[in-house]
């Protein structure tokens, strides 16, 4: 029953725009209905596969690559007391949308992946690191206690039990950083790619092809949705102390 009420619950937006579309007879010009999409479906072709595996395939791999080194920097911080002198200049670089950058990554690393998978690492690494920061700086007052009766070794207590507390705290900023990896992906591919939906939304747009640039966005909702379910059963199986 849960499930269907989340199948229902995706499938609103699509039944709003249908309804919206053939209820007040609007064109395809601005708002392509079933049979166009249809249309870009053929129009495309096999190419589909190509572009949403090369979008999927960054999104995740800078996400997993933003997670890991957020959450290591901010342990080593932690670890040799540095949080108090970097953690300013980490929230004056976090204001900066990570979407604003993206042309400074252009210029210094091309069209090359590695100045993509950069952008998601580093939009995403920020903040989670922020995210860690605020968890290592507030222990709970009968975790200090136990602290200092087992005088347990720094190191000890950052694998045994800081890592512990920022996992799973961390769920939050993580679904967070899915939409934020999905936006800069899509940016960075529409300025400068040759594959991915967003280089499809790019080439679209020139052509006018508004139903093709519509079937990117629903697919874009689709990746958002199952990739923020799938966060969540992974981080499940994981946490599984808080569970």
């Amino acid at each position: 029953m849960i499930a269907l009420r989340r199948f229902a619950a995706a499938s609103s937006g699509i039944l709003i725009w249908l309804g919206i579309k053939y209820y007040f007879g609007i064109s395809d010009r601005y708002l392509p209905g079933v049979g166009a999409m249809y249309r870009a479906l053929v129009d495309i072709g096999p190419d589909w596969f190509i572009h949403i595996f090369a979008t999927l395939s960054r999104t995740i791999v800078g996400f997993g690559l933003g997670v890991v080194l957020g959450i290591a920097v901010a342990l080593t911080l932690f670890r040799i007391n540095g949080l108090f002198w970097f953690l300013p200049m980490v929230h004056s670089v976090r204001a900066v949308p990570a979407v604003a950058i993206v042309p400074f990554f252009l210029l210094w690393f091309g069209f090359s992946e590695v100045g993509r998978y950069l952008l998601v690492v580093v939009g995403l690494g920020l903040n989670v690191l922020v995210a860690c920061a605020d968890t290592v700086e507030s222990p709970r007052e009968a975790d200090l206690v136990l602290f200092r009766n087992f005088r347990a070794p720094l190191n000890t207590r950052i694998i045994r039990y800081w890592l512990p507390r920022v996992l799973e705290n961390l769920l939050p900023t993580l679904r967070f950083g899915i939409a934020l990896a999905l936006g800069v992906i899509i940016v960075s591919e529409m300025l400068g790619a040759q594959s991915g939906l967003g280089y499809l939304m790019q080439t679209s747009r020139a052509t006018f092809s508004l139903n093709v640039i519509l079937l990117c966005a629903i697919i874009l909702g689709v990746f958002a949705t199952a990739l923020d379910a799938g966060l969540q059963f992974v981080w499940l199986k994981v946490v599984t102390w808080r569970t």
